[in-house]
């Protein structure tokens, strides 16, 4: 019903691969005040995958050595926290190859911002790309400019779509992050944000369902009841409509956000990602939904 990541992997590696979360030092500039210092309404970057203690090699070193226990052998490095363009070229290129440090490492996802890339970071990735898989993954969150501005992302929809243009004319791939559920968003808004992906061009994607996380701005309007979340039968329903409205070849790298428990508020769905995926595949059987249905081209 929808190209999964794991799939792509299987088909690409004949073999299962696993991702190496790095903490590579880079902070982002909703954070350090180049677009205003309050950061993104409903980040925190603690919640985001933990990673190994230490230097950049030795997080790789120790993760790489545990999957290898669990008879894993091919391996993605993640630049997951901050904006991992967000320096200048020399500073990206020497924490990036720092972390390639086994011959098995085939793929590295550097996470960043439409607005944080330039042509000499884009050469240096496109360098990189001759010898490992690159993907540039671009949080969007939103088609909306008015969202955009709402949950202060400091970026506009067509600054993504020019990231997206520059770095697959260098032959890059794109993955592009997506939240469901923003404040004030409707059900179209988000159906049109699925076909302003679809028309940009993206080779994989990251849904996200709306997180309220503690010590973040969006709690407190959350329990000021300045808005509702999406229950998750309405997640469901969407994204399913989402899914149909995108080309069959993109891969589906996430379809659920994962936040730990000890930081969020709400909601308290989904019981299990397994629980989720399922309920998710009944669905999208019974209303003859899958991947690439509606998608117009």
């Amino acid at each position: 019903m929808y190209y999964s990541l794991n799939k792509y992997l299987k088909e690409k590696y004949g073999e299962k691969v696993w991702k190496v979360p790095v903490d590579a030092g880079f902070s982002c500039p909703n954070k350090t005040g180049d677009n205003g210092g309050d950061g993104c309404i409903y980040c925190d970057t603690s919640s985001f995958t933990h990673v190994e203690a230490g230097g950049i090699a030795e997080q790789v070193g120790k993760r790489i050595g545990k999957l290898r226990r669990r008879k894993i052998h091919k391996f993605i490095i993640y630049f997951q926290s901050g904006t991992n363009t967000y320096g200048d070229t020399e500073t990206v290129k020497s924490r990036i190859n720092s972390a390639l440090i086994d011959g098995d490492i085939v793929g590295i996802h550097i996470g960043t911002r439409p607005d944080c890339v330039d042509e000499n970071i884009l050469d240096y990735f496109s360098e990189l790309n001759e010898k490992y898989d690159v993907t540039i993954e671009y949080g969007l969150q939103s088609s909306k400019n008015s969202t955009l501005k709402f949950i202060n992302r400091g970026h506009t929809a067509e600054e993504f779509t020019r990231a997206c243009q520059k770095t697959k004319a260098k032959g890059i791939s794109v993955c592009a992050h997506v939240i469901l559920g923003l404040p004030g968003e409707s059900r179209r808004d988000m159906i049109e944000t699925a076909d302003f992906i679809a028309g940009v061009g993206i080779d994989s994607i990251k849904f996200h369902h709306l997180q309220i996380l503690k010590d973040t701005k969006l709690a407190i309007l959350y329990r000021e009841d300045q808005f509702s979340l999406l229950s998750e039968e309405e997640y469901i329903d969407i994204l399913s409509q989402f899914l149909a409205r995108l080309q069959p070849d993109v891969v589906i790298s996430r379809l659920i956000g994962d936040s730990p428990k000890e930081l969020l508020i709400a909601p308290e769905w989904p019981s299990s990602k397994t629980e989720f995926i399922n309920k998710l595949n009944i669905f999208m059987e019974k209303n003859n939904l899958y991947q690439g249905k509606l998608y117009t081209g």
